[in-house]
């Protein structure tokens, strides 16, 4: 397939994701069904979109390719505020909407970017929204960055996304968004670059550049747009916004990507002076960007199968191009292979700067479905097709020309700027890199998120159809790319099932709950906690040994660690209906599953921030935390236990509803023969001691109505009562060699974080001697500011209550998760947690818990508003006024906030009007004394800046998190009466809440105050 003498000479660039709003199509696969059917979507053009009334002889024919619904926005999701959206240009709206559904559609999830080298092109020709925005009266800086600077797009991108390579606007005329692509492909492979997105739009708002073609003859008075016919007499005008993601092919095959078609090389030129003018096109200059793309890429011209043509459907644009086709691609090629050529504008008409995107969309997806096309409206072959046998005008769809290799094809767009673009693709790899391999649970969890409740419902409801049509041997697939190629937003729920059908279910019963955003903080804290004895069940874990390979295999280690000290089973234990009843058996079968519970976890993605024992609980806790080998972790629990099994009889527990210093005033007169041992939580503590003292401790308490129950142990621990078991203890520990944490272990023992190293055998002694202050250790981690998901490693939650009333008396934001209940099947336990966990925000590694391959699945759905500048009603203007009145968009908004009082409106309506006015004007004060500064009139000049009802303000969210940015601050400071007090400085504000400014004008000192 190469040029004899040339080579390509750069890896090829993949695209791996699309975007798109075209006539008749909001996505890829709309697209190419649009083309597959030979749909021409070229309409009347919609009279409330550009009025023709008054364009005499202006507009050849009222017909373009338009768009739907262009005022409508998400402004929310993008962070935007109603101020910010209503200025926004929509073409600006729709490459921010694209470029995310570009994202989904390569399944890259926008928050893997973030800091990354991914650079952002964009494509935008002018801004008739300009007009309409000034005449709305609203002239600020917001308004003029989101409408007449045409690198700001890109910017905005990257902004949004904390993208850190390139970011650029691209302005070539017609040809900007395909020479977009062209630069995108030189950073990639200059290394300028590791990912690029590429985004262009058009829309047709005003009526001048309608007037300035018409006038020109360049618009087609037949309403068709006819390339390659010699009746061709000019263009359909048309809307759209196409985004495409672009990577490095052994990247995309590297992270398993769908890859739509590859880019081989690109050719760029410019006229110069060759032209009859400015905007004629020639010849040779597009001839000569063909071979360059071509020597780029490494590949013959005689090798291309198809071009999809800038297709101009003018007579000179058509005879231009048709000659230098004719001279690059249609000749020396062999007989009877001629080059198809075809252009997407007879379908959809001239997208101008999103043009050449469309077409290079178009023909990525005829070679991922090796289909060409048909090209419309070309009854009667050009007279220069008529003599190239070479070039052959594709006027129906076909299979692609050449079955035994991989296809190749020819993008042109050329612009009145005189720059030629040409880009060169060739046909993806149908392989991709094999999904990581391990088996994924038998019980799933899906997880599903938006960043507004409705579109929770509204996505989790689209999800449950597309299962509803899912084979089960889908259902990882389907999983792995809504838990791995998709961003995780506040809103949350999760699905658990074992096939589709009840995933389904699961997420229909879910709809219409009440779902509470998670904060926009650090993720919450994951926090293992590992009971002491007392969690064990016959048949407990015999369902994860049969089904999950995690666990199986760790317990297996444990098995054989176990084995080793005792020289019998804990797996033929587990499998023995017989009760565990002796301790020196208990303790290592728990400890065995505890360990295997955590490797169980870490399978499904979760590992803990911190590690919490609880009594023998701790010595697994060690074990996960790293300081303990398993040996080691084996050898304490065999042996310690193995000593204490000679105590029996000696003492007694109880649990004893009442807090620790309650407890231990009940036992103050016992001597020291009956102590707190456990501090679970507030309400709940064990007494331990002889059974003697206890039954005298207790029995005043009974009398009381104090809640008291045996717990059922053999000996007492964590009291004097095991002082005398500490030389043999030690000295069966002496050999272990405890080492330092990998993950940070509260000791209930020492009641701090322990460094590894100070597990050795006096800290096992220890821990059997000293209360259990687990409450100290649960609410020094709970009161931290950050939420935590508490997971209880265990095989019943015995922990769960004390757990919950620590939560309750802490008022954190914490959630306890059980990892397995004789209450439901195990695997299914599992999978409640780990929704459980995502749902409260706690880090899970989907990679590792849901393994899989990227698939299709529904996209985010935008909860789109009405966002649109209207005129401002006519009326006198203050003489001498530099600014416009107050646009009736936003006074309007006033009116409509129906349960304010009349006073707060009125503040409202002044303090718009001064958002509107120069910064040297102000409110009106009501008398000489003091301004008219306070949390109401910050308030109501806050709403007013942000469009929104002053009662839904957060008076204590810096204006920072209520989205004002330094230009916003700068109208809110100049709309309110700051008197004689010095105004704050523009950080200030942003750093202050409502009530520091009406604090800041109120109190003259306050202004210096660092917020």
């Amino acid at each position: 397939m190469h040029e004899r003498g040339t080579e390509a000479r750069h890896e090829p660039v993949a695209i791996v994701g699309i975007g798109c709003r075209l006539p008749g199509a909001d996505s890829a696969e709309d697209y190419w069904r649009l083309l597959e059917t030979e749909r021409d979507e070229v309409r009347g053009i919609p009279p409330h979109r550009v009025d023709v009334s008054g364009v005499p002889d202006g507009i050849p024919t009222g017909i373009g390719g338009f768009l739907t619904d262009i005022d409508l926005f998400d402004a929310g999701f993008f962070g935007l505020t109603p101020r910010e959206a209503i200025r926004l240009d929509p073409q600006q709206r729709l490459m921010l909407v694209t470029v995310w559904e570009a994202l989904e559609d390569a399944g890259l999830p926008a928050a893997s970017l973030r800091g990354s080298r991914t650079s952002v092109y964009s494509a935008c020709l002018s801004s008739d929204y300009w007009d309409i925005v000034r005449g709305a009266g609203m002239y600020d800086m917001h308004a003029a960055l989101s409408n007449s600077a045409w690198g700001i797009p890109a910017g905005r991108i990257s902004h949004l996304l904390d993208l850190r390579g390139p970011s650029m606007g691209i302005d070539a005329t017609c040809a900007s968004s395909l020479l977009a692509v062209h630069l995108a492909c030189r950073d990639l492979w200059s290394g300028e670059a590791d990912a690029a997105l590429v985004t262009g739009a058009n829309l047709i708002i005003g009526t001048d550049f309608y007037r300035v073609l018409g006038d020109a003859e360049i618009l087609s008075p037949g309403g068709r747009h006819r390339f390659g016919d010699a009746r061709s007499d000019g263009y359909i005008r048309s809307e759209g916004a196409v985004s495409i993601v672009l990577k490095s092919l052994s990247a995309a095959r590297r992270d398993g990507d769908r890859v739509y078609a590859t880019i081989a090389g690109t050719g760029v030129s410019n006229n110069g002076r060759g032209g009859a003018s400015l905007a004629a096109p020639r010849a040779d200059g597009q001839a000569e960007t063909l071979r360059r793309a071509y020597r780029d890429a490494g590949i013959a011209p005689s090798d291309v199968d198809y071009v999809e043509a800038h297709g101009a459907g003018t007579p000179q644009g058509d005879l231009t191009e048709l000659t230098a086709l004719r001279d690059v691609v249609g000749s020396d090629r062999p007989a009877g292979q001629p080059c198809l050529i075809g252009s997407v504008k007879s379908n959809i008409g001239h997208a101008e700067a999103a043009a050449g995107l469309a077409g290079l969309v178009k023909a990525a997806l005829a070679l991922r479905h090796r289909t060409v096309p048909a090209t419309l409206h070309a009854d009667q072959p050009h007279p220069v097709l008529a003599e190239a046998p070479g070039l052959l005008l594709n006027t129906r769809g076909r299979p692609w020309p050449r079955p035994d290799r991989p296809g190749v094809a020819g993008v042109s767009s050329f612009g009145l700027s005189a720059t030629n673009v040409h880009v060169v693709l060739v046909e993806a790899p149908q392989t991709r890199e094999p999904a990581v391999p391990g088996p994924a649970p038998t019980v799933l969890a899906l997880p599903v998120s938006a960043r507004d409740p409705r579109a929770l419902d509204t996505l989790a409801a689209a999800y449950a159809d597309t299962l509803d049509a899912a084979p089960a041997s889908a259902l990882g697939d389907l999983v792995h790319t809504a838990a791995v190629r998709r961003d995780h937003h506040p809103y949350r729920l999760a699905a658990v099932g074992a096939d589709p059908a009840e995933l389904a279910r699961d997420l229909r019963r879910q709809l219409g709950g009440r779902h509470t955003p998670l904060p926009e903080a650090a993720p919450a804290r994951t926090v293992f906690v590992f009971p002491g004895q007392g969690a064990q069940w016959t048949g407990m874990a015999r369902q994860l040994l049969a089904t999950d390979a995690g666990f199986r295999a760790r317990l297996r280690e444990c098995d054989a660690a176990v084995r080793a000290e005792t020289g019998w089973s804990v797996i033929e234990r587990l499998a023995d209906d017989a009760p565990l009843d002796r301790d020196d058996e208990i303790q290592p079968v728990l400890w065995a599953v505890q360990v295997g519970l955590a490797e169980a976890w870490r399978r499904r993605g979760v590992v803990p921030d911190l590690v919490i024992g609880h009594s023998m609980g701790e010595i697994a806790a060690a074990c996960v935390a790293g300081s303990l080998s398993l040996a080691d972790a084996a050898a304490v629990v065999c042996r310690r236990s193995a000593v204490l099994a000679g105590r029996d009889g000696a003492g007694a527990m109880a649990a004893v509803a009442l807090g620790e210093e309650e407890a231990a005033a009940a036992v103050a007169g016992q001597d020291g023969r009956v102590s707190v041992g456990v501090i679970n939580s507030a309400r709940s503590v064990v007494l331990s001691g002889t059974e003697e003292a206890l039954e005298r401790a207790l029995a005043p308490l009974r009398a009381a109505g104090v809640h008291c129950r045996r717990v059922p142990v053999r000996y007492a621990s964590h009291c004097a009562l095991v002082e005398p078991l500490r030389e043999r203890i030690c000295a069966a520990l002496d050999g272990i060699r405890p080492v330092g944490t990998a993950v940070p272990m509260y000791s209930t023992a020492l009641g701090r974080i322990v460094d590894g190293r100070e597990l050795g055998a006096e800290y096992w002694m220890t821990g059997l001697r000293e209360p259990v202050r687990f409450h100290a250790a649960l609410r020094a981690v709970l009161t931290e500011d950050r939420p935590a998901v508490v997971v209880e490693i265990a095989p019943q939650p015995i922990l769960r209550s004390a757990i919950e009333d620590v939560i309750e008396e802490t008022g954190a934001s914490a959630v306890t998760v059980a990892s397995m209940s004789r209450d439901e099947p195990q695997p299914v336990t599992l999978a409640r947690g780990l929704a459980a966990v995502f749902r409260h925000g706690g880090r899970v590694d989907w990679a590792t818990a849901a393994p899989g391959r990227l698939t299709r699945l529904p996209g985010y759905p935008w909860q789109s508003r009405r966002y649109w500048a209207e005129p401002a009603r006519p009326g006198p203007e203050p003489a001498g006024a530099p600014f416009p009145p107050v646009p009736h968009v936003v006074t309007d908004a006033v009116a409509a906030l129906g349960g304010i009082s009349a006073s707060v409106t009125d503040r409202l309506r002044r303090a718009l009007t001064a958002l509107t006015t120069p910064a040297t004007t102000h409110l009106p004060v009501p008398s000489p004394v003091r301004p008219i500064v306070t949390e109401e009139t910050v308030a109501a000049a806050l709403a007013g800046l942000l469009h929104v009802d002053p009662a839904q303000l957060d008076r204590d969210a810096s204006l920072t998190d209520l989205g004002v940015d330094s230009l916003g601050a700068t109208r809110l400071r100049a709309a309110l009466d700051w008197g004689d007090r010095p105004r704050p400085t523009v950080g200030q504000l942003v750093r202050g809440t409502v009530r520091d400014i009406a604090a800041m004008a109120g109190t003259p000192a306050a202004a210096g105050r660092a917020w």
